[in-house]
């Protein structure tokens, strides 16, 4: 859980700056954990979920990515949302899924929820919420990729903001102890 609160302006600008920081940090520590030729198994992600609950998120998210390795070289982002035709939806999940080549550049699935259903993605080793989900039950097919990837041993980072963050709390404390997370009260 990644509190992103804070700062002299809040709005839902400077939000997303402040999340989008804490996402470059979360990167960075990927990266880390690659150096020493320890890349794939037991080094960084080489596949990561990222999901936000709207189109123009994903869009902002993915062009900042972008513009932050203009030559490729540290991450591929890849989009997966309604906006995109059915054509490019499948070549970025087919890519995403293919498995990597060595010394291949770690790549980042920027999606909506559409990927939480039905997406097998077995290779995905990080989730990163970028946007906690509105609905508690979401929290869990979100997170859930990572069960399915990674032998389920995947990590979780949940970036949230003002009063997201005890709500967060509460779901993440119910989804490990078992509970249905559905009742989840909204505070």
């Amino acid at each position: 859980l990644v509190d992103c609160s804070g700062g002299d302006v809040v709005d839902d600008q400077s939000g997303f700056y402040r999340k989008y920081r804490a996402l470059e940090q979360l990167l960075e520590a990927e990266r880390g954990k690659g150096r020493g030729g320890k890349k794939g198994a037991g080094g960084a992600a080489r596949r990561m979920l990222l999901f936000c609950n709207k189109i123009e998120t994903c869009r902002r998210v993915e062009n900042m990515l972008r513009r932050a390795d203009r030559d490729g070289e540290r991450l591929v982002p890849m989009p997966y949302h309604a906006a995109l035709t059915d054509e490019r939806r499948k070549a970025s999940l087919d890519r995403f899924l293919a498995p990597p080549k060595p010394n291949e550049t770690p790549m980042m699935l920027v999606c909506t929820d559409r990927a939480s259903r039905g997406l097998d993605a077995s290779l995905v080793s990080h989730v990163i919420l970028f946007d906690f989900p509105r609905d508690p039950s979401e929290y869990v097919r979100r997170v859930g990729r990572t069960a399915r990837g990674a032998l389920g041993t995947g990590e979780v980072s949940v970036l949230v903001l003002g009063r997201q963050v005890r709500l967060a709390r509460e779901i993440m404390r119910r989804n490990t102890r078992g509970d249905p997370v559905e009742s989840t009260p909204q505070f």
